[in-house]
């Protein structure tokens, strides 16, 4: 049975203690190592047990009993049992010099993984076993006390068996011992001599001289730690705690391992160890700006060394202090570093410094709006230390961007050869390194065409295809970059290779990103510096580069719901035309002629494809309003009463009122309520003359009365060609538009009216030439609900879901029997259960949905979604309702975030309460000025950027061309000045100016503020 027994004052051991437990049995060995074991984790240190003659069972048996957590120190790494071969590193021998190294790796890694440093305790006797054994061993314990003790957090407990030693070595190894654990008690070594007796092979020398000194200071104690404890006290004092500069030594990962007591009163503590336990991490709760502090660090790793470091701290009061800091690296290992500082509070002189007049803490309050609004901006470009100058460039690029962005809605209209154009050249003019360009997209072969060329010559390029698996890092979401192609051309047949080389001009760099849409790519974008030029690409046109790829992920996006959303649109309303030509026997076609007519009229008249698109759909609905009128009344061969004249006037209103509960036909409504209004003022239902009738009613009046006088009706025979042009021309300023009258008549003389029997329009409605997005048959609908990049699904008429595609089930991750049957508020989140009613309530009513709302998955993850939804009659005659769902989260998020920054970079110079001038530093010329420049001076916009900033200061103009310059040059940025107004009066301003490149020019940004106001 073993009774353990406390080894006394083992705990008051401290880093750079060395001791040497000297035994027979294995008694001593178990109380000396627990007692070890447990005062260094205590400490909070790392502690390793190299195992050596003691059975380790009976050890670690008895620590379960003496510690609670002995197994979750065995589990997070702090405790462990070390096998000694894995330990010394053993091959073939032992080497003291391999173990010293050892010993600083693992006691910076512990320091590393936040313990306060290393405690080891191993076993010796093995190395007997191996030549020059003896030596080895003495080696080991002198180099511990020259290399390690001094300069790392290590403590150490050497354990020997007397049984297996000769005296020689016992001797050696108690010289070479601060402390001597003997018999189950700690001793303080009077026969400790100083390692370099065994280094320099003096033994006998520094034996005589050491013991002579231990004599004569030798003496009893009332406890040796506590004497240790003074000695060291009084070695560093009056260099540590009694400096009037602050002190600190903290680690790389923000601990603080040391601090003098004037660092502890700078930070508003009464004593040190107050600081230690209130600072677990610098980063966090001293420095106002953690970014600081990861440039402190930064900057060390990259140098070694830091001088005047200027930061804010906050003291324990909360107060916030400046403090200048000169810090080097003094322990290093890997990643990890100690770090060594010299502190002194300089609140008082950045007072001093910025104290200049009593309104400055105005005016540098809003200089540090600017610089947070800067840094914000290259935080979202994950470069925080760009430069000023860098950032306003930045700005500028980005604002370009937005406004690709807030235009995104309009440019669906246009074709993707069109768009990808623009985008092409709008990227060549924000990125002033680019010369070059190129745009390629993968085509329904899966082969790579390319569409657009900047500097290239296009004309080769654009006829030549190869396939995509050609492609480098064809699937890479990331920025790339070559001096060469971005394919591999020598895979490619000699003559395309040949065609390639011919289309390309030299280059020396290039950067492209693919275009990805729901994780697939459709095309590619590059820009390219031409060969032998001293431009190369920054970082931050790699980020603004990802930026139009977006832009062109989200055209895709929006191409394609806007050309599906079109063509339900133009189904649903191609069916109620039909309806009403069944109901109308004299009208057949008359709907879809008006529509071709008008839009070929709107093109003719140049206006834009929008409106050109939305004439076309008012042209096809601009009857439908007659489905409510009797069929009696519609169809009389005779003439009509004027009370039934007087409800067929009313078609035209109860049409718009039909169309304006729809969200997508909304905007047309007005066309269709006005298309029998009459230029001179005498038509229906408002009356309205002249321009006062919106021009797509305009055109819808010509091309309606047109379609009708060349038809058969029930009341009277059709006209010929000739006849119906003199009507026309006739009533040009009475019942029609002259401009639209004009435009008529050219496409009559021009014959394009006969082109208008081949659906031309449908180019200008839909550029889409895949087929299978068209829906104009029942086996469409099937294409589209299996293929579609959209959740569909098919619910019955208890919104139970009875179909539902591929898509819908992967957007909301359900196993499809999951779904099947279940109903459509099984994916409705319970905050939109009112909405979905009133969704559903809507559909029961015969209306269709077109809203954007949120929706969860089967995990419960929220999405944005738009929906459209309508009615459709199942088979069997049954009521049933279709449901598109698209993922908008990200489109969504990408046009919030592009809008923020452009708000946000408004405010910074538009705004009313800050001054503000760009001046032109080689003209002198006021290039922009903000709305409070405008209400200082009393002059408007427009006189103000005509004038000169020596028209404003009363110096002599060689003065003011003297301070331009040195704000140019950055010599000075504060100014005191005398500015003149509008009314004459003379104002002391002080002013703030920085030079900032624009394109490339660079131009004085001033901030401008009145001293005595």
């Amino acid at each position: 049975m073993f009774n353990y027994k406390k080894i006394i004052n083992l705990d008051k051991l401290k880093s750079g203690d060395h001791i040497v437990l000297l035994y027979k049995n294995e008694k001593e060995i178990i109380s000396a190592s627990i007692s070890f074991i447990k005062t260094s984790l205590a400490r909070n240190e790392k502690c390793l047990y190299i195992k050596g003659d003691l059975n380790e069972e009976i050890l670690i048996n008895e620590l379960r009993k003496q510690l609670s957590d002995f197994d979750s120190y065995i589990e997070n790494g702090q405790l462990q049992f070390l096998d000694k071969e894995e330990t010394y590193a053993l091959s073939d021998n032992f080497k003291a010099k391999e173990m010293i190294e050892t010993l600083k790796k693992e006691s910076m890694n512990a320091l590393a993984e936040g313990y306060k440093g290393l405690a080891i305790t191993g076993e010796l006797s093995w190395v007997l076993n191996f030549e020059n054994g003896k030596k080895e061993i003495i080696d080991y314990e002198w180099m511990l006390n020259e290399y390690i003790f001094d300069d790392y957090p290590v403590v150490a407990m050497c354990r020997y068996n007397l049984n297996k030693f000769d005296n020689s070595i016992i001797k050696a190894i108690i010289e070479l011992h601060h402390y001597i654990i003997w018999q189950g008690k700690i001793h303080e070594n009077p026969y400790y001599i100083e390692p370099e007796g065994y280094r320099d092979n003096q033994i006998v020398e520094y034996e005589i001289e050491s013991w002579l000194k231990n004599i004569q200071k030798y003496k009893k104690r009332e406890s040796i730690f506590k004497e240790k404890l003074k000695k060291s006290e009084y070695k560093y004092q009056n260099l540590f705690n009694s400096a009037p500069v602050g002190i600190v030594t903290t680690t790389s990962n923000g601990r603080v391992v040391k601090i003098n007591k004037t660092m502890a009163e700078i930070l508003g503590f009464d004593s040190v160890e107050e600081v230690l336990n209130y600072y677990p991490d610098l980063s966090r709760k001293l420095y106002v700006n953690p970014e600081r502090r990861k440039e402190l660090v930064k900057s060390l790793k990259e140098n070694g060394e830091v001088k005047d470091f200027d930061f804010k701290a906050i003291k324990r009061n909360g107060s916030h202090i400046w403090l200048n800091m000169s810090a080097k690296i003094s322990k290093e290992s890997d990643d990890f570093f100690v770090i060594e500082a010299f502190v002194f509070d300089i609140t008082a002189r950045k007072i001093r410094e910025e104290k200049i007049g009593k309104q400055k803490e105005e005016l540098s309050d809003s200089f540090e709006q600017i610089t947070a609004y800067n840094e914000e901006i290259m935080a979202m470009n994950e470069e925080l230390e760009q430069s000023f100058e860098e950032v306003n460039l930045l700005n500028q690029r980005f604002v370009n961007m937005i406004e690709l962005v807030s235009n995104m809605g309009d440019k669906t209209l246009l074709s993707e050869k069109e768009f990808f154009s623009d985008l092409l050249n709008k990227a060549i003019e924000i990125i002033p390194e680019a010369d070059y360009g190129k745009i390629c997209i993968i085509n329904e072969q899966e082969q790579c065409e390319f569409i657009d060329a900047v500097g290239h010559d296009l004309n080769i390029l654009e006829k030549i295809r190869f396939d995509k698996k050609f492609l480098f890092h064809k699937d890479s979401k990331t920025i790339n970059s070559t001096n060469d192609y971005f394919f591999e051309i020598n895979k490619l047949k000699s003559e395309t290779k040949e065609d390639f080389i011919k289309g390309f001009k030299p280059i020396k760099n290039s950067l492209y990103i693919n275009i990805v849409i729901d994780g697939q790519t459709v095309g590619r974008m590059a820009l390219d510096i031409k060969k032998n030029s001293s431009k190369e690409f920054t970082d931050t046109t790699k980020k603004v580069l990802k930026s139009f790829s977006t832009l062109a992920s989200s055209f895709f996006a929006f191409k394609r719901f806007d050309d599906l959303q079109t063509n339900f649109t133009k189904e649903l309303l191609t069916s109620i035309i039909k309806i009403m030509e069944m109901y109308d026997l004299y009208t057949k076609g008359h709907s879809e002629n008006v529509a071709k007519l008008a839009s070929a009229i709107a093109k003719e008249m140049n206006l834009s494809k929008k409106t050109i698109k939305n004439t076309y759909w008012a042209g096809l609905v601009h009857d439908i309003g007659k489905l409510l009128i009797p069929l009696n009344i519609i169809n009389k061969k005779g003439k009509l009463t004027e009370q039934e004249f007087e409800l067929i006037k009313k078609h035209p209103a109860w049409g718009s009122k039909a169309l304006s509960s729809s969200k997508i036909l909304k905007p047309i409504a007005k066309y269709m309520l006005h298309h029998h209004e009459r230029w001179d003022g005498r038509g229906y239902p408002e009356g309205l003359k002249e321009n006062e009738i919106p021009v797509i009613s305009q055109i819808l009046a010509v091309a309606d009365a047109w379609d009708a006088m060349l038809s058969r009706r029930s009341y009277r025979k059709s006209l010929t060609t000739e006849e119906a042009l003199m009507e026309v021309k006739e009533n040009k300023g009475s019942q029609f538009s002259p401009r639209v009258v004009d435009s008529f008549i050219k496409i009559i003389e021009n014959n394009k009216i006969e082109k208008l029997k081949v659906d031309v329009l449908k180019k200008e409605i839909n550029n889409s030439k895949k087929e299978k997005h068209l829906l104009k048959r029942k086996e469409d609908y099937e294409e589209l609900f299996k293929k579609a990049e959209d959740g569909i699904v098919i619910l019955d008429e208890d919104f139970n879901i009875i179909r539902a595609n591929n898509y819908f089930i992967n957007m909301f991750e359900y196993q499809k029997q999951q779904i099947i049957g279940a109903n459509i508020k099984k994916i409705v989140p319970k905050a939109r259960i009112e909405e979905t009613k009133n969704y559903i309530q809507k559909l029961v009513q015969g209306e269709s949905i077109n809203s954007k709302t949120v929706r969860k998955k089967e995990n419960g993850k929220m999405i944005r979604v738009s929906i459209q939804a309508f009615s459709v009659s199942l088979n069997g005659g049954n009521m049933g309702y279709y449901v598109i769902y698209r993922d908008i989260t990200e489109l969504e998020e990408t046009r919030i975030k592009y809008e923020n920054i452009k708000e946000r970079y408004k405010a910074l110079f538009e705004n009313d309460n800050t001054i503000m001038l760009i001046i032109d530093p080689d003209s002198e010329n006021i290039v922009d000025s903000n709305p409070a420049a405008i209400s200082f001076y009393g002059w408007s916009k427009k006189e103000l950027t005509s004038m000169k900033i020596t028209d404003i200061n009363i110096l002599e103009k060689k003065e003011v061309k003297k301070e331009i310059l040195n704000a140019k040059a950055k010599n000075r940025n504060y100014f005191n000045f005398k500015h003149r107004t509008a009314n004459g009066k003379i104002k002391n301003v002080e002013v703030y100016s920085q030079p900032i490149p624009f394109a490339e020019k660079e131009y004085l940004y001033s901030i401008i503020h009145e001293k005595n106001k």
